[in-house]
């Protein structure tokens, strides 16, 4: 552990170097918060506080501690921090020198001012393990000079620590420029002349529109906060910056690398500025397909399986049996009744009970055609679904599948588009069938800004009488299940690992409520199942959880035995 005293530039920057080499690093500032001449003596007009504020909110993100209203010296000893930490680091800044020196057993100021004395080039004192940098060491100086003695100071520490030679390696220190006494003979006094006009401006400034576009050339991408948290951008780069670069370049030469991100939007979620690289790669598959190199030859099952999701042998558009037309429609999609024609029919049952007039389109809702770039596909599913709703009256569709959520509230906006979960979890009362059993929820990633989801599939899990426990990825900041972006056939190795990843959050069950989910969970060994497995299936939670995936064939066999089985529904009154 590492101790740093001073939260302004030099300190604050020691302490992310740190901090981004596996240290545990604590920040010991006497003011209230930190920035130091940052937020507390630059002007707001030259540096905004909200660029300021933005930029410091990194160090909470990697996990820097940080104690405010603590002085060294007063509220706490030099002495007893050496005891508590490996390393400590003197960057208070030029004000905050002065107390130091007499912990440092300093008999008197230098000659030069009461500054700390350091090494120039290992900023070491005359304590091991304590090493100063920073205005507190220069005097009063730029930010940028100080920013460069808190990173030599952190460099130093961790040499210290690594048991290194302290010079190995340091750059050198430069010295501050001569000032030269110059005897100068008096020139002629001339007449002042009068300087033109120009009648423009040499560089007009840029309007707003040209400002933002220039802002967004700089990619200042290196806290890590993504790379830490996915396996993709852990296997294919150090920072989304170098993506961009090869993307930039051109998709051609990478096309493994843009088709193997799950496209799940976790890198957004955590990322300070919402720096989302899905949304890049995504970006980058669509122009693949426009270049004529995507999607890949690996896609073709699943460009087999979309289509036939939007054909006319396994879809079905009808409104509720005895009716004409449904204000709203059950959205089945292609993953529930391939995997359980059973509980589709169910969900359905329910559905038609709570909400009388409930038709049912059963459709592919694009989501594989959007996810390998093929947009002219995307928009024909999309305009079909549209064609279908406004033939039977349709206002609302109901989907059972969080993938089919967040692509229909893309790709249709103009639909109210509703959960299964959502909507039945205040009126729906299953049988009590897991009475005590402890389970863990996997959150999809497409149902990150879906609130109500989250909400309604735990109230009718905890309705079962289970206990649910829940994992560190959770709601909002889900990780993929692995299958997400289409990624399987490109990178199976990589798929795995997420597979492995996601399952080992929880020794618990993991319940899902995506049938596309279960099926990758599953088929990394995890024991897992379907909510509606969970509520409806009587038999043991633990044989039930160890199911094997669902073949290839039963699943196209599964989806017409849905259809045929909705054709076969009578009206409310014959039943």
């Amino acid at each position: 552990a590492v101790a740093v005293v001073g939260a302004g530039p030099a300190g604050l920057l020691a302490a992310h170097d740190l901090r981004r080499r596996g240290y545990a690093v604590t920040v010991f500032e006497k003011d209230a918060a930190i920035g130091g001449c940052l937020t507390g003596k630059i002007p707001a007009w030259r540096l905004p506080r909200a660029v300021a504020l933005r930029d410091l909110s990194v160090i909470a993100a990697l996990g820097i501690a940080v104690r405010t209203g603590v002085e060294v010296g007063r509220d706490v000893a030099l002495s007893e921090l050496r005891r508590q930490f490996a390393a400590v680091l003197l960057l208070p800044g030029f004000a905050g020198a002065g107390r130091l020196l007499a912990m440092l057993d300093e008999e008197r100021p230098p000659a030069r001012g009461r500054l700390l004395a350091a090494d120039p080039v290992t900023c070491e004192t005359g304590l091991p393990g304590v090493f100063a940098g920073g205005d507190a060491v220069s005097g009063p100086a730029t930010v940028i000079s100080s920013l460069a003695l808190g990173r030599r100071a952190a460099a130093s520490a961790h040499r210290f620590l690594s048991g290194t030679d302290l010079r190995a390696d340091a750059l050198p220190a430069v010295p501050r420029p001569l000032l030269w006494r110059l005897d100068i003979d008096e020139a002629e006094r001339k007449r002042r002349e009068r300087t033109p006009v120009m009648l423009q401006p040499f560089a007009p400034p840029l309007d707003e529109e040209e400002a933002v576009e220039e802002a967004k050339r700089c990619l200042d991408c290196s806290c890590g906060l993504c790379v830490k948290d996915c396996e993709f951008l852990t296997s294919y780069c150090r920072s989304p910056k170098e993506l961009a670069r090869q993307v930039k370049a051109g998709v051609k030469d990478a096309l493994k690398m843009v088709y193997s991100c799950n496209i799940c939007s976790l890198c957004a979620e955590v990322c300070p500025v919402d720096l989302d690289t899905g949304a890049m790669l995504l970006a980058a598959r669509q122009q693949a397909v426009r270049e004529g190199v995507g999607p890949l030859p690996a896609h073709k099952p699943i460009v087999s399986y979309y289509r036939a999701g939007v054909g006319s042998t396994f879809t079905l558009a009808m409104a509720e049996p005895g009716r004409q037309h449904s204000k709203r429609l059950f959205f089945t999609g292609c993953a529930l009744p391939a995997v359980s024609p059973r509980n589709t029919l169910a969900v359905y049952d329910e559905l038609r009970r709570n909400f009388p007039g409930t038709g049912v389109l059963m459709f592919c809702c694009g989501a594989p055609a959007e996810l390998i770039g093929l947009e002219g596909e995307f928009e024909r599913t999309c305009r079909a679904i549209r064609e279908h709703a406004e033939r039977l009256g349709a206002e609302e569709l109901i989907t059972a599948c969080p993938d089919c959520t967040h692509t229909l509230k893309t790709g249709l906006p103009e639909l109210k588009i509703t959960t299964v979960w959502e909507a039945l979890a205040r009126r729906w009362s299953p049988p009590a069938l897991r009475a005590g059993a402890r389970v863990a929820i996997h959150d999809s990633c497409k149902a990150h800004h879906e609130p109500a989801t989250h909400d309604g599939v735990r109230a009718l899990v905890a309705s079962a009488g289970a206990v649910i426990e829940d994992v560190e990825y959770a709601r909002e900041k889900a990780r993929c299940c692995g299958n997400g972006g289409m990624i399987y056939p490109v990178d199976p190795k990589l798929a795995q690992r997420v597979i492995q990843r996601r399952a080992g959050e929880s020794p618990l069950p993991m319940i899902t409520y995506c049938a596309g989910c279960r099926s990758a969970l599953a088929s990394g060994g995890k024991e897992s199942i379907h909510i509606l497995d969970f509520l409806l299936n009587e038999g043991d939670l633990h044989t039930v959880a160890r199911r094997k995936p669902t073949g290839s064939i039963a699943r196209y066999a599964n989806r017409l035995r849905t259809k045929w089985a909705f054709r076969r529904l009578q009206p409310p009154a014959a039943r």
